[in-house]
């Protein structure tokens, strides 16, 4: 994705004036995409109970109704915010809205594990391109002061929606079914839909040049679903040692001295730093790079990333381990 600290001021986008005004309408809808991936996710924290005795879910089908799009998320962030640099990030955030929509209507219709898991890899596959797309559009849109106050309003949502998640979630479950806590997405989705369509101007990066680094693609999103994998089913089949065996497209992994989740951290680990040595490789000779390595040279960038891998470590695994227990425990 582009450098966001030194990205160009836009009076005009594709050639189209971006008055003041339209950008606040930007802000707003590309902030309520946003918010409809965050609420589905620790919407589905709450959902979990009653989607288990409605479907039937066993413990490890339960866990991956929420692995599958987180996983696919994950993998796939990087690899949509250069493609929305490429190929536009209008088109990438409309697209995702699409699919994430369609998808969360499938959820709801689905009858099987097997349903309702693929249908939660299509919504993380439009929540990957909503979110680095919006990102990016704000970033375009605004300058100067009101692109920093974009960027505070921008994530300051993805915190109020997260907080008042579990509580919506609740609150519809007990008035209707678990359904309706997936398909809320559904207008949400149609009115940012309405809007970008009306509103968003598109936007590339000027300085991006053709061509996708396609075995950075292949590293990068490998690395992230193995550790991601790795980092969900540890405890399940075991840190160091097999616990349980699994079984992924006809193969199965036995009991063996070393689990399938240390076996996808040490392989998604080893990706990762391939990965980075290739980006650093395509920049040493001036080829196009999937991530810019140089961003970490800017301290606001490196302290940024820094903060948010804290606060999401911290926020996000409470808000699904305390929705559970309560839930289980209190009723």
């Amino acid at each position: 994705m582009e450098r966001f600290v030194t990205a160009p001021s836009l009076e005009s986008i594709d050639g189209k004036p971006v008055n003041s005004s339209l950008r606040w309408i930007v802000l707003g809808a590309v902030s309520l995409g946003v918010s409809a991936t965050i609420l589905n996710q620790t919407i589905s924290n709450v959902a979990i109970p009653a989607i288990s005795t409605d479907i039937g879910l066993t413990t490890e089908d339960a866990t991956w109704v929420n692995a599958a799009y987180a996983l696919t998320f994950a993998s796939l962030l990087l690899l949509m915010g250069r493609l929305a640099d490429l190929v536009g990030r209008r088109k990438i955030f409309i697209t995702g809205l699409l699919i994430f929509s369609a998808s969360s209507i499938v959820v709801a219709l689905t009858q099987t594990v097997g349903q309702l898991v693929t249908a939660r890899v299509a919504q993380g596959i439009g929540a990957a391109m909503i979110l680095p797309a919006s990102l990016s559009l704000v970033n375009a849109v605004f300058k100067g002061r009101d692109r920093a106050i974009a960027f505070a309003v921008w994530g300051s949502t993805i915190g109020i929606v997260s907080a008042i998640g579990p509580l919506l979630g609740g609150w519809i479950i007990g008035v209707t079914s678990w359904q309706w806590a997936f398909l809320i997405n559904a207008p949400i989705g149609i009115l940012t839909l309405v809007l970008a369509v009306k509103f968003i101007p598109d936007s590339k990066d000027a300085d991006a040049r053709d061509g996708l680094d396609v075995l950075g693609a292949i590293l990068a999103t490998s690395a992230l679903a193995l550790i991601t994998f790795g980092i969900i089913e540890g405890q399940a089949y075991g840190w160091v040692t097999t616990l349980k065996a699994l079984s992924f497209g006809g193969l199965t992994w036995t009991y063996s001295a070393i689990s399938p989740t240390a076996a996808a951290l040490f392989l998604g680990t080893s990706l990762i730093i391939s990965f980075l040595l290739w980006e650093k490789y395509r920049a040493a000779v001036d080829k196009p790079v999937l991530f810019d390595l140089s961003l970490y040279s800017v301290r606001s960038f490196r302290y940024g990333t820094l903060v948010g891998l804290l606060v999401s470590l911290g926020e996000f695994g409470v808000l699904f381990a305390l929705s559970l227990f309560l839930q289980a425990v209190y009723g």
